[in-house]
């Protein structure tokens, strides 16, 4: 073999290192994952919407990465079970912030830990919150989101196709906590503007077993109709006022009944009217590939999801990091105003308030099942802080 010279010998290597740098450069190190904090009530009483939440979320999170990621990057899904509880709560919101270092938090369920979780991941940690299901609005801030329904959305075309078919004399009941209060503030200017009369409201404590106040309630104001948000023990409230002879002679329109809390119902719901983003029935070209997707992926809250606003906040945040180039909050926060999303019930739109414009149905129960009567296609919030 003949031998190189010393000046050839450096050009080689030097030709070498150059082609081995070229390599190098070519074959790029793996994008970190995007991580998706999901902090939800898996048990407890609030563990059907909890994992309803989770599963939805879980299941955006598939079909995101089986389609190839966030901007080519895959998402990381870091599940925690507050076990309907406030400190449980507070706890694993500052885990997922502070040694998880999650790029966006998505849950809880109630109110309350809500308020802990949006102080500890939003105000004290910077990052983005998506907050999935429904509330009493009023929230108002850069980084927090919401993909639920807030009342006007509900109680409005509620109210009044609950007063066009039993009358003026309305009901208010719930139980005695932020959501429903503030649901009521909403609902009695709107009854009044319907020429409607709040003949009674009443709050209960959000588990009893004591209804008295209830049946003398209706007893007493001969409400023509109730509008209910009293999720935790609704059942033997309807039973009680059946046992007092009073159930058939009232209209009754709920906005916390579901699919599956209809399950529970039997034949106490029958006639009664729900208005929600979501119910089996609800129309929507995309809605039947969603529930069979659902289904297949297994639930511990059963086979149908209490809502959507988890699997549109995923693919929404999915939208709004590509349109952003980054996961940086602020910047992801700016992104996220008028994203639209195409979801299984329609279009669903990101308004400047950090509330969801987005389809409302509303059903009626018959025969222990849900029929839709009316598709309202684009509800706005009438949410009106500018964060």
């Amino acid at each position: 073999m003949r031998r190189l010279k010393g000046g050839r010998i450096a050009s080689l290597l030097a030709a070498m290192a150059m082609v081995a740098a070229a390599c190098t450069g070519s074959v790029s190190a793996p994008a970190e994952p995007i991580k998706v904090g999901i902090i939800a009530e898996l048990t407890g009483p609030f563990s059907i919407s909890g994992n309803s939440l989770a599963d939805t979320a879980l299941l955006a999170i598939r079909e995101i990465n089986e389609a190839g990621g966030i901007d080519g990057r895959e998402v990381v899904a870091i599940v925690e079970d507050i076990e309907s509880d406030v400190t449980v709560a507070a706890e694993k919101a500052r885990k997922l912030v502070s040694e998880d270092m999650v790029d966006v938090v998505i849950g809880p369920v109630a109110s309350d830990v809500n308020d802990v979780v949006f102080q500890i991941v939003a105000q004290e940690g910077g990052t983005l919150h998506l907050y999935p299901t429904l509330y009493e609005g009023g929230r108002c801030d850069p980084l927090f989101f919401s993909f639920g329904t807030v009342p006007a959305q509900q109680i409005r075309p509620l109210l009044r196709l609950l007063q066009d078919e039993y009358g003026p004399f309305a009901m208010l009941f719930g139980a005695d906590y932020v959501w429903p209060q503030r649901s009521f503030e909403i609902a009695r200017p709107i009854i009044e503007e319907n020429r409607g009369i709040v003949v009674s409201e009443l709050l209960l404590p959000l588990v009893t077993d004591d209804f008295t106040p209830l049946v003398e309630e209706v007893r007493d104001n001969q409400p023509d109709y109730i509008v209910s948000l009293y999720p935790a023990r609704w059942a033997p409230a309807l039973q009680a006022l059946e046992d007092a002879g009073l159930l058939d002679d009232i209209g009754i329109g709920t906005l916390s009944v579901g699919d599956q809390e209809l399950l529970g119902l039997g034949r106490l719901a029958e006639g009664h009217y729900t208005a929600r983003d979501f119910v089996t029935v609800s129309e929507g070209p995309g809605l039947a590939s969603f529930l069979d997707n659902f289904a297949a992926a297994g639930s511990v809250a059963g086979s149908v999801p209490r809502g959507l606003g988890a699997y549109s906040a995923v693919y929404m945040y999915k939208e709004a990091v590509e349109a952003a180039g980054t996961t940086e909050p602020a910047v992801v926060a700016d992104a996220m105003v008028g994203i639209s999303f195409e979801g299984p019930t329609g279009r669903v739109t990101m308004t400047p308030s950090h509330h969801l414009e987005q389809p409302i149905s509303i059903a009626q129960v018959h025969g222990g099942s849900f029929d839709l009567i009316q598709t309202i296609p684009s509800a706005p919030p009438e949410e009106d802080c500018i964060p």
